[in-house]
């Protein structure tokens, strides 16, 4: 099973340059946010499979406009790949504190403990101390960071903090999990 993940660059080569025959073999596509609705659109309309999103921290469209799914705070199953989505902002558009992602992704598991497993979770923020920044706005969530390794999905996929900001690694793996950050795109595969 190939899954795209993509998050806060446009890639000419998904929207400008498609070809068809590169990305057939993919079987859906994760959005880690940061990227605007006509974008997304089109690599819906190209790739003819199924999308999936969370919003980024930029991202101010309403998510009823969409034809895609929005899965923050939800868990999805995609032909059999089971999903969380990871919300990051209110409803007013501010970032979670660290305090109101706890109570969330706390919820979030309740919800989700008893069920058998998950094998991916998204988030457009990363991790405390797994591929984030040093800087305030570019550090990840401890709570994030709780969740994923309470969860031991094979994947937490993730954006915001893009690869061109001098971090060199796409891909980390810590307890089991793969953590990919998503910039521009990437293919990960179940």
């Amino acid at each position: 099973m190939k899954v795209l993940v993509i998050s806060d660059e446009e890639s000419k080569y998904l929207s400008e340059y498609y070809n068809e025959n590169d990305l057939e073999s993919v079987d859906f596509v994760l959005s880690a946010g940061d990227l605007p609705y006509s974008y997304l659109e089109a690599i819906k309309v190209n790739l003819k499979k199924p999308l999936f999103y969370v919003k980024g921290n930029h991202d101010t469209y309403k998510t009823d406009l969409f034809d895609k799914t929005f899965i923050e705070w939800k868990s999805v199953e995609v032909l059999g790949v089971r999903i969380i989505g990871i919300g990051c902002q209110k409803r007013n558009r501010q970032i979670l504190s660290e305090k109101e992602m706890t109570k969330k992704l706390k919820r979030l598991y309740q919800r989700n403990k008893c069920k058998k497993g998950v094998d991916i979770i998204i988030s457009h923020y990363p991790a405390l101390g797994i591929g984030d920044g040093q800087d305030t706005f570019h550090r990840g969530y401890q709570a994030i960071r709780d969740f994923v390794e309470k969860m031991q999905p094979a994947y937490f996929v993730y954006g915001h903090n893009h690869l061109n900001y001098g971090r060199k690694q796409r891909t980390i793996e810590s307890n089991k999990t793969k953590y990919v950050n998503a910039y521009e795109k990437v293919i990960i595969e179940i």
